[in-house]
């Protein structure tokens, strides 16, 4: 019995499209009716979000396996460090990875190996190490390679592409996720076909292309569709609202927001709720509705912490942070901004570091404290540049650009624009090359005036 709700609860994350970063072909081997309760109720506990209780009865697991059972135990320590990951605990799941490759590279058990390269990937791709991140992809690329496991190859060619587009290498990043494509028409496989499209999509609306990105959503939503798979449909729903939000259409945005948010909230899945509840309140922030726009805010953040969720919690913060800032309460603004910036530093997130310590020099900007602005807006270019994120670097620059031309230095307010500008050229964001051109046509006009 105990073995048959094991498979059951297996067989549950594999119909929910979970099994790309979880290790469990050991599992079906278990004869122990004990041990495949603990697993059951751990399996159980990851599916609630009750993370701390699912490592808890991992590793209670562990200690009942023997000295053979080193695939089991590597599926175990898979399994912590995907829960360390999740709650947000990034060095601690860092250190289960290193132990599950030490483990698997002794015992040569490359399946095992594959995961763990690929899940300490993903651990150092959120902490910033984005070189860290490809070597250990580009690892696990090359053991699903030897093992001819072309769907690990598609797993690991996407995550190799997610890593260029966070540091604007968009182009690489599209070869990457076309790659990808390949493989799954080649396995058939429907599901990850239509994440590969939506991950194109997204490289085509940084580069500005909303009628591409737009395309390649609404193929990634039909197939969904096709294959009944909510998850996939909450996701692509959510993406066209973004593309329709970056267009200036908020009403049409929150249209397709409010969709993904009834289908997340039909299948229970808290994550994404609290994702689309956070875009649903930056399209409230545009529409002049600030205080639908922080109701939305604060639920978010009470999802996030309610599955502690530390990443999605700081984003919250932060976003709450710019609703004050709307509601010229700059005050409480700042606040936000401070608390978020703690638990981004606290899991090592330097994307969100970079993003808060910017919008707190926004803060002083329009205090018209210019020289505090100027103390916390290198400190944000300075992580973009760390973590090598262009999109990042060329709006502070641009940013800074604008402090200094309220301060009357031109020199280096035209020096800051076109450094924007050209980062903008090189990341093919046409869109933004625009804004650019406007800031530097301003910067040169108020020049002419001060002669």
């Amino acid at each position: 019995m105990e073995r048959a709700e094991l498979r059951r609860e297996i067989r549950r994350f594999e119909w929910q499209g979970r099994t790309d970063e979880i290790y469990v072909s050991p599992f079906y081997e278990i004869e122990d009716p004990a041990l495949a309760n603990i697993i059951t109720y751990g399996l159980e506990a990851y599916r609630e979000y009750e993370y701390d209780g699912a490592i808890a009865y991992f590793r209670s697991a562990m200690e009942l396996t023997t000295e053979t059972d080193t695939a089991l135990d590597l599926s175990l320590l898979n399994f912590i460090g995907v829960s360390q990951t999740k709650s947000s605990a990034y060095k601690d799941a860092e250190q289960t990875f290193l132990e599950m490759i030490r483990i698997a590279e002794k015992a040569k058990i490359e399946e095992a190996l594959a995961f763990a390269y690929g899940n300490i990937g993903l651990v150092y791709r959120t902490l910033g190490e984005l070189q860290k991140a490809l070597e250990y992809h580009q690892k696990a690329l090359e053991m699903d390679k030897r093992m001819g496991n072309l769907q690990g190859q598609a797993q690991d060619l996407g995550n190799i592409g997610v890593v260029y587009q966070i540091l604007g290498e968009l182009q690489k990043a599209l070869e990457y996720y076309q790659r990808v494509l390949e493989i799954e028409e080649k396995l058939g496989r429907l599901e990850s076909k239509a994440n590969a499209l939506g991950n194109i999509g997204i490289v085509y609306q940084t580069l500005g292309e909303y009628k591409k990105a737009l395309e390649y959503h609404q193929k990634a939503l039909e197939i969904n569709k096709q294959i009944g798979r909510l998850e996939g449909q909450a996701n692509q729903l959510g993406n066209i609202g973004i593309v329709y939000y970056t267009l200036g259409e908020p009403r049409k945005a929150l249209e397709y927001h409010q969709k993904a948010l009834k289908i997340a909230e039909k299948m229970g899945n808290l994550e994404i709720q609290a994702g689309v509840l956070g875009n649903i309140g930056l399209v409230y922030d545009t529409l002049g509705e600030p205080r639908k726009a922080l109701e939305h805010h604060q639920r978010a953040l009470e999802i996030d912490e309610q599955i502690e969720n530390l990443e999605g919690q700081a984003q919250d913060l932060g976003n709450i942070g710019v609703v004050y800032q709307t509601l010229g309460e700059p005050q409480k603004a700042l606040e936000f901004y401070e608390h978020s910036l703690k638990l981004a530093e606290q899991i090592g997130n330097l994307e969100v570091q970079a993003s808060v310590l910017g919008n707190i020099g926004l803060v002083y900007g329009t205090l018209g404290e210019s020289r505090k602005a100027l103390e916390y807006l290198p400190k944000a270019l300075e992580i973009a540049e760390q973590i090598g994120n262009l999109a990042t670097q060329a709006s502070i620059l641009g940013n800074i650009g604008a402090v200094y031309l309220d301060l009357g230095q031109f020199k280096e307010a035209l020096s800051y624009s076109q450094r924007a500008r050209e980062m903008y050229v090189k990341i093919g964001a046409k869109h933004k090359v625009a804004d650019c051109d406007y800031n530097i046509a301003r910067v040169k006009e108020a020049m002419g005036k001060g002669k």
